[in-house]
């Protein structure tokens, strides 16, 4: 008779999780899916969710934006009338148009240049990721502002002439619908700063880069919250800049 155990099989290691999983993953197990991600980080699918889905949301939404009445309207708070006041009514929708449409590709390049600020504040902290985990926690993070896009297409579609600075509140997940830019253009902004789906992807930004930086979570938590700051304070300034121009 002997002590020897029978030997015990190690089990077979977890099935790496695929893009589409992921995508789930973050909004349902946050920690375990940016722990995967963390592992073995991917941009492609996610930087692609994002660009169609805000480019099917931009191709409803701009024939139905008002961008003629709000130009009209700061054109003529300046006196300006005649053929002039016209041409310059042409420019200001057709560079309105042109931003809107180009925006789902300028979101990659901000979610780039944001995934630079919170890598570089993660090393400043001691954390060992790299830049590439980084930005892939921030194109994961953001899908609950992707949901917020395919909420909002059905509401658009049906309205008409809607005023362009409010767009964003026809879903309303923050309380910036309960004013407007022309009542109360600091308050308007810093309310649409507090929407609720922008700070579901805050917190998951935050898992995320504690996955992938193995730091503790308050010290992600910091970096999230100043950049925020720092975003919130420049919407102000913009917006006191378009109240000083109304």
């Amino acid at each position: 008779m002997t002590d020897i155990s029978p030997a015990v099989e190690a089990p077979p290691p977890e099935k790496p999780s695929n893009p589409f999983s992921r995508l789930i993953g973050v909004l349902f197990s946050p920690s375990r899916t940016f722990a995967e991600i963390a592992r073995k980080p991917d941009l492609v699918v996610p930087a692609i969710v994002i660009i169609v889905v805000f480019v099917i949301a931009a191709i409803v939404t701009v024939p139905r934006l008002d961008f003629e009445g709000v130009t009209r309207e700061a054109i003529e708070a300046k006196n300006m009338s005649g053929p002039q006041a016209e041409q310059a009514v042409r420019f200001g929708v057709a560079i309105g148009k042109g931003i809107q449409y180009s925006l789902p590709l300028l979101l990659i390049g901000i979610l780039a240049v944001a995934a630079l600020l919170y890598w570089l504040g993660v090393k400043l902290l001691g954390g060992q990721a790299t830049y590439q985990q980084v930005f892939s926690v921030v194109l994961y993070g953001f899908m609950p502002v992707v949901i917020r896009q395919l909420v909002k297409i059905p509401i658009v579609l049906s309205k008409h002439n809607i005023n362009p600075r409010e767009a964003e509140t026809m879903v309303r997940s923050s309380f910036a619908f309960l004013t407007s830019f022309k009542a109360n253009p600091l308050l308007f902004a810093f309310l649409t700063r507090l929407d609720l789906f922008g700070i579901w992807s805050l917190i998951l930004i935050v898992i995320g880069l504690a996955a992938a930086s193995r730091l503790s979570k308050a010290k992600p938590a910091c970096i999230v919250i100043v950049l925020w700051t720092v975003g919130t304070l420049v919407t102000l300034g913009f917006a006191a800049l378009g109240a000083r121009g109304k």
